[in-house]
């Protein structure tokens, strides 16, 4: 009986150990920080080369093809503006992206929304020094290329923020020379239904030697 009741006990023992371990361990997991990952794959020639495109509800109107029509219009490139790669892009101008811009294409006026979306579409936010300190960017989000924004999906709940990883941030300038966009001819995915809207002013790519030009330049 003595022995029963001591390997009883020593079994309730283990499991609550067990148990402890992994609650411990659980606690821990939640609480480490979750760095962000900068894995970075180009899709400038997806569509060119055969990929498949195929919309889904609301792909042609919701935040992501808005966000590209708005960068595409040159009349908000001094609120907001693709760098010269063209993979990633930068608010200019808050102040106007809130009063003008953010009321207009989303309908409400509040920057931390506009920021939340970012987050929740999984476009990522790079901290290293340099010109492109600020901007975001995400892979199916290439200047001229708005077709891409298709394949972009919300991602989980509590997933889009994560602690800067400065260190593997890509360097879309050397990646610029390895792949250059190029002109696709695409139109925005979404375009205003209000005729009273004013028409998007599409800005072209620019040449190479434009491009050239313009990498030394910072927005800052």
């Amino acid at each position: 009986m003595n022995l029963s009741c001591n390997n009883g006990e020593w079994a309730s023992a283990f499991f609550d150990s067990a148990t402890a371990a992994e609650e411990a361990a659980a606690e821990a997991e939640h609480t480490l920080p979750r760095y962000a990952d900068h894995t970075y794959h180009d899709f400038s020639t997806y569509i060119k080369d055969g990929g498949r495109i195929e919309k889904h509800k609301k792909s042609d109107r919701n935040f992501p093809a808005r966000l590209h029509a708005i960068l595409s219009d040159e009349q908000y490139s001094h609120i907001i503006a693709w760098m010269p790669h063209g993979r990633a892009w930068k608010v200019l101008n808050k102040k106007l992206l809130v009063d003008e811009v953010i009321p207009e294409f989303f309908g409400q006026s509040k920057f931390a929304s506009f920021t939340r979306q970012l987050s929740g579409w999984g476009f990522k936010r790079l901290h290293q020094t340099g010109p492109d300190f600020g901007c975001y960017y995400h892979e199916f989000f290439l200047r001229g290329h708005p077709r891409l924004t298709v394949l972009m999906r919300r991602i989980s709940p509590g997933r889009g923020k994560a602690t800067p990883n400065m260190h593997s941030e890509p360097d879309f300038y050397s990646i610029a020379k390895q792949f250059p966009l190029h002109a696709t001819g695409e139109k925005p995915v979404f375009l205003p239904k209000s005729e009273g809207r004013r028409k998007l002013k599409v800005k072209s790519l620019p040449t190479a030697t434009e491009s050239a030009v313009s990498q030394v330049t910072s927005f800052d």
